[in-house]
């Protein structure tokens, strides 16, 4: 067999998943129930946020907050996010970043 299967859980409760880590890419898989958020963070590669189901609603450093549905949302490197579900319905997202986030901390050294 020469492609890779990965799985995540399928819920309506908060869970977050890392599913891919190879060196081209990162893809974590995220589910927040009404009311969740993730801790505001920067973001620490080239981002992209592809919404499955749900309404997810993104502050980007200091603008307002945005809400997406069936999007894919790009994020630049090094952006203030604060990620969240204020919606009424559970929250599903897959967090893709390309190169992983190593390949930064790499061209510091």
């Amino acid at each position: 067999m020469i492609e890779k299967q990965y799985t995540y859980t399928q819920t309506h409760e908060k869970v977050i998943e890392k599913l891919v880590g190879d060196d081209v890419a990162m893809i974590n898989h995220v589910v927040l129930a009404t009311g969740d958020a993730l801790p505001e963070h920067y973001s620490d590669s080239n981002v992209y946020l592809v919404v499955v189901r749900g309404s997810l609603t993104i502050q980007l450093d200091e603008q307002e907050a945005n809400y997406y549905q069936a999007s894919v949302v790009n994020v630049p490197f090094h952006t203030k996010m604060n990620i969240s579900n204020t919606g009424k319905e559970a929250l599903e997202f897959f967090i893709v970043k390309a190169p992983h986030p190593r390949a930064y901390k790499a061209e510091k050294v």
